[in-house]
């Protein structure tokens, strides 16, 4: 991508997860910690019903931050992530091949943002995902589901649209915690300027949401903590089947210092790290 200027070192930032209509538990997980380079945020979603799905993903977000908090260069970033990703896979798949029925065959999706003062860089593995929302009201996904259906959509097979509503719209190809390994999908490190948006979010927002839909929303005029609101309304309104959860960072025109407290009213802090409670997975998983 190339270069889009100088922005404020200032972010305004909303947060919002529903459990929805269907659910009988959020196993969604989001959070953000302070490293001494900036910024990450995470949205996890959770696998594996009642098997474990909420585990997975607190254990996915817990350790992600745990060893990527400490980060301090942009120059190993890149590293970093990838072996923060290991590290959690290596967690995830042990719980969840210890021979407990609860938890067996536990996953979990990841997408991580890091903000290095004008520019972010983005990771992940399965179907959460992130967006670029531009100034100019253009919107750009900047991850690439690891589905079944988003394999059929790159081989001509399906259109996005017949996508979202395939019988296995739901089933991942790649996901922590499934197999031994993990292969995990990263940046180059994204510069932004004042008034871009990233949006993370889980599945229960774009299984249900159109990127058309989702853009309307973001071309609004309101706070991010507001369009949050909007975006969680809209996938509810579509039926809401799944959890929903959503983080939208803002870049310039607020404090960055506002997600504590947003997601202090949410969910549980840990020292230093913040987390609250995104839906369920397995390759050949099933994300339901």
């Amino acid at each position: 991508m190339v270069g889009r200027g100088v922005m404020s070192k200032r972010w305004s930032v909303g947060a919002r997860s529903e459990t929805g209509y269907v659910r009988n538990e959020n196993q969604d997980r989001m959070s953000y910690v302070q490293a001494p380079f900036g910024d990450i945020y995470i949205v996890s979603d959770g696998m594996g019903g009642h098997r474990g799905g909420a585990l997975a993903a607190g254990l996915t977000v817990e350790t992600l931050n745990q060893s990527l908090s400490s980060l301090d260069s942009i120059s190993i970033g890149p590293d970093a992530i990838k072996g923060a990703f290991e590290e959690a896979n290596a967690v995830v798949y042990e719980r969840g091949h210890a021979g407990n029925a609860g938890t067996e065959g536990m996953g979990a999706t990841a997408v991580v943002l890091l903000v290095a003062q004008c520019q972010v860089m983005v990771a992940h593995v399965g179907d959460s995902r992130a967006y670029l929302f531009t100034r100019e009201n253009k919107l750009e996904r900047l991850t690439k589901d690891h589905s079944r259906v988003q394999r059929m959509i790159d081989a001509g097979i399906l259109t996005p649209a017949e996508a979202m509503v395939h019988p296995e719209a739901s089933v991942l190809e790649r996901a922590i915690g499934t197999s031994p390994t993990i292969k995990v999908d990263i940046s180059s490190w994204i510069p932004l300027r004042e008034g871009d948006q990233v949006l993370l979010c889980s599945d229960g927002l774009h299984g249900y949401v159109s990127d058309t839909e989702i853009a309307a929303v973001l071309s609004n005029q309101g706070a991010p903590q507001e369009l949050a609101g909007q975006l969680v309304s809209l996938a509810l309104e579509k039926g809401g089947e799944d959890n929903i959860t959503i983080q939208l960072i803002v870049c310039g025109g607020g404090d960055k210092g506002g997600i504590s407290r947003i997601m202090g009213r949410l969910g549980i802090v840990v020292p230093g790290i913040v987390l609250l409670s995104a839906a369920t997975a397995r390759p050949g998983i099933s994300n339901s």
